[in-house]
């Protein structure tokens, strides 16, 4: 086991679900661990839980709502200045969207922090993962990829055809595979390995705010079949803590390494992707 103790966790929307349960469980190896937020009292709630938990851990919370790109640079700043370097970078938060709404940033909600809150969060915190020694990405994906059979580029909103929000939904986690096999290999001469989880249907807050497929009455049937918030944060805690074995570019579910759509590994579009998610915050990246 890669033992966390002193290294530098940072991860994304922890406050509830996955992303709590991985930040509650990782804590207990005493690494220094930062932590995303947008409701303070759900941060305090957590860090208050982890240092009755493991008292000697560092914990910082950092505000960031992913939908807006000035707060993930001003919280990427912080976390800049907060750390010496990272050690493991785990993007985590999302949203469930069913009905179409844009960003201050002009892009649609699910777009902007499924996808590019993972890009544009982990360019600016690359440099702190580069150096001599072994530091991992961990980017929560989804078998929702599978819902779209590629990226809608003549419309990337889906403005025009957004329905419930699935295929939105689905392209967000699609990107996410793409975004993981691409950074990679940009990355191969690097001592960081990047890898995508599929946490599998697990029972969070995630979608709670909407009312149509993902309704209160279709989660309290689906309830029974749901896993619990730490069984879906296995894969998330597993590529944390594992030995290092040179494993990347790869999607894991239950821990495994495990097949992902033939499109989720096209390089071409992802090179595609990656130029787009550039041009859509405004900033060049040259890793």
């Amino acid at each position: 086991m890669w033992n966390l103790r002193n290294k530098t966790v940072v991860i994304s929307g922890a406050t509830n679900g996955i992303g709590k349960a991985a930040a509650i469980e990782l804590s207990k190896e005493n690494p220094k661990l930062l932590f995303t937020y947008r409701n303070q009292d759900l941060a305090d709630e957590l860090h208050a839980e982890i240092k009755s938990l493991s008292p000697d851990t560092l914990v910082h919370s950092v505000y960031c709502d992913f939908s807006n790109q000035d707060s993930i640079q001003k919280c990427t700043d912080e976390i800049n200045d907060l750390c010496e370097d990272i050690d493991v970078l785990i993007n985590n938060a999302g949203v469930v969207n069913t009905s179409y709404h844009e960003t201050s940033d002009g892009i649609e909600n699910t777009f902007a922090v499924n996808h590019l809150g993972y890009f544009l969060f982990t360019n600016l915190l690359l440099s702190k993962l580069k150096g001599v020694n072994e530091t991992r990405i961990i980017n929560v994906s989804s078998a929702a990829h599978s819902f779209v059979k590629e990226v809608q580029w003549e419309d990337i909103n889906f403005k025009n055809n957004f329905g419930q929000g699935l295929k939105p939904y689905g392209q967000s986690k699609l990107a996410n595979l793409l975004f993981t096999r691409y950074l990679s290999i940009k990355l191969s001469t690097e001592n960081i390995s990047v890898n995508a989880i599929h946490p599998g249907g697990v029972n969070t807050s995630l979608g709670s705010q909407n009312k149509a497929w993902y309704s209160k009455p279709l989660r309290l049937i689906l309830r029974p079949f749901f896993r619990s918030p730490l069984k879906g944060a296995e894969s998330i805690i597993y590529l944390a803590t594992k030995q290092d074995d040179g494993v990347t570019g790869e999607y894991f579910v239950d821990s495994k390494i495990h097949k992902s759509s033939t499109y989720s590994k096209n390089l071409e579009e992802a090179h595609k992707l990656w130029g787009l998610s550039e041009e859509l915050v405004g900033q060049t990246f040259s890793i």
